[in-house]
């Protein structure tokens, strides 16, 4: 018969973390992932820093995929050397996007960061999905300019309106007088 204090310790799970599991494990994670997922590891700590594989082949692997996706690649030149040279605007715009699932299709498996899953509908607001939060922000001043500028051009006209009529008025009343 087991004692109580087998028991007790049987029954609870120790937890266990990504840093608990061997280094070769580590690697073989690491190696199925794409460029940006394993950037974002990389950096995620000096652990990682040194063991993850970020190298020209792993670009090029993603930018093949996304040309055949027909998703935004860059047209000029890349330069492929050190993960900071090849990361210019472009790249660093595209895995923004990507990070915020603005690449994927609305439809079941059309997630392009977690293979096979749907992006939920509710995961981003869809006003935040279709042009950003600087952009609507942005676009509402510009709405407001355009409202102002309308407003004063109107404005101007009604004033150029009672001036002509009453330019008209005093013109009429002096020929009635003289009359």
């Amino acid at each position: 018969m087991a004692s109580p204090t087998t028991v007790e310790t049987s029954a609870t799970t120790p937890n266990i973390n990504l840093m608990d599991l061997p280094l070769e494990l580590h690697i073989q994670i690491a190696s199925f992932l794409s460029y940006p997922d394993a950037l974002a590891l990389k950096h995620s700590c000096s652990h990682f820093y040194y063991m993850v594989y970020t190298g020209v082949h792993l670009k090029v692997n993603w930018l093949v995929e996304r040309f055949e996706r027909k998703l935004e690649c860059p047209m000029e030149k890349c330069s492929f050397r050190t993960d900071e040279a090849f990361c210019n605007w472009r790249i660093r715009r595209i895995m923004e996007r990507r990070r915020q699932h603005l690449e994927c299709r609305r439809a079941p498996g059309g997630c392009w960061v977690v293979e096979g899953r749907t992006c939920q509908p509710d995961l981003v607001a869809l006003w935040l999905k279709g042009r950003g939060p600087r952009k609507f922000v942005k676009s509402l001043a510009t709405l407001g300019r355009e409202a102002l500028i309308v407003g004063a051009f109107a404005m101007l006209l009604e004033m150029l309106w009672r001036l002509a009529q009453n330019r008209v008025f005093n013109w009429l009343a002096n020929e009635v007088v003289t009359e």
